[in-house]
């Protein structure tokens, strides 16, 4: 029986600990379609809404940022999202 480890990585808390935590390989569908269950597409696009203008010092950060967004952003579609947009005030 194979039983490899799974990959850490360390992760700075705000208390300046340093943990190590596990990231799921490729389960990039499965968090999606969590977000779809636990989620309404106005909570999606606002959350959307805060994050299209999000900068940080970290180009890093910003483009995953970006790419975390434009993922949510095709779950909704784009007409739908300038709608529910429209519809929150945002």
């Amino acid at each position: 029986m194979d039983r490899r480890k799974p990959k850490t990585y360390p992760v700075a808390r705000a208390d300046g600990r340093v943990v190590r935590v596990t990231v799921p390989e490729n389960d990039e569908q499965d968090l999606f379609d969590a977000i779809r269950e636990q989620m309404s597409p106005h909570a999606v696009a606002a959350i959307i809404a805060y994050l299209q203008p999000a900068r940080t010092n970290n180009r890093d950060v910003d483009r995953q940022v970006r790419w975390f967004s434009d993922r949510l952003s095709e779950l909704i579609g784009a007409d739908e999202l300038k709608r529910l947009i429209k519809e929150l005030g945002l």
